[in-house]
């Protein structure tokens, strides 16, 4: 998953956001739950309410159809977002667009990238962050044909 969306929330009901919306997570987790890893040998619970979003089937280095498909989805489900804190999500739990794309160092000196304003405004309107992680790229000789 190249592009996903993260809501997690203390007082979160995402049961009922999710049954309300009919909006179809890859991943959802209640408070209290354990999670599917340790940590420091020490099972963790979710301190918080939450779920995921696979918003783009884009690869990493297309960075142009993930803000496309993210733009989509966004104008799709406007309005079912726009809802979040009608389900306990408080205004400071920001939900976040996490964008996994190519780190293109290895061959410039310079990587921008560029969020057109459509997209800014529809986040910045439903209160949902930016996340923009860059991650290397594979290598020819590790791929299997």
């Amino acid at each position: 998953m190249s592009c996903i969306l993260i809501v997690e929330g203390s007082e979160f009901d995402v049961n009922r956001f999710l049954k309300e919306t009919e909006l179809n997570p890859y991943e959802k987790h209640l408070k209290g739950e354990k999670r599917p890893f340790k940590k420091l040998n020490k099972p963790m619970n979710y301190e918080t309410s939450g779920c995921r979003f696979d918003l783009s089937k884009a690869d990493f280095n297309d960075f142009e159809t993930q803000r496309n498909d993210v733009i989509n989805f966004l104008n799709h489900n406007y309005q079912k977002l726009e809802r979040l804190t009608e389900f306990g999500l408080d205004k400071k739990e920001i939900a976040v667009i996490g964008f996994g794309i190519e780190n293109q160092m290895t061959d410039f000196w310079c990587q921008t990238e560029y969020l057109q304003p459509e997209l800014l405004k529809l986040t910045g309107n439903l209160n949902i962050g930016i996340e923009i992680t860059l991650y290397h790229p594979e290598k020819e000789e590790n791929k299997t044909e």
